[in-house]
């Protein structure tokens, strides 16, 4: 659960911080908790903008990241710059998404183009 939340939580404040600036006041990411009779839900809420719905099919892929190219990472990294790389390696959401489903659960996403994305995470 450590390792979903970090990921799901990573990506929201991520594009937050992408969408308004790092020196704008930023929206919350909104976690809520639900503890249903059949299941608990988790939902993660950011005002981030969105994913486009051209990207929705490929976002359970190990080869898709909305973070930039791998291969820039690597290189920044082999240059000395030592800055720690917290995303575009483009695992997280596939990984998240199987350990839920390891457990029993599941992973989704919904996403307004413009807004934000609400992922949803189920336990049974």
């Amino acid at each position: 659960l450590h390792y979903i939340f970090f990921e799901l939580i990573k990506n929201s404040m991520r594009a937050v911080v992408e969408r308004h600036g790092p020196g704008a006041d930023l929206p919350p990411v909104e976690v809520v908790f639900a503890e249903g009779i059949e299941d608990i839900a988790i939902k993660i809420s950011d005002k981030g903008g969105g994913i486009p719905r051209s990207g929705m099919d490929r976002l359970w892929s190990y080869s898709f990241t909305t973070a930039g190219g791998t291969a820039e990472k690597i290189e920044r990294n082999k240059s000395g710059d030592k800055r720690p790389v917290m995303a575009g390696f483009a695992h997280g959401l596939p990984l998240s998404r199987i350990h839920a489903r390891a457990f029993g659960g599941d992973v989704q996403v919904m996403s307004l183009e413009g807004h934000g994305t609400d992922v949803y995470i189920y336990l049974w």
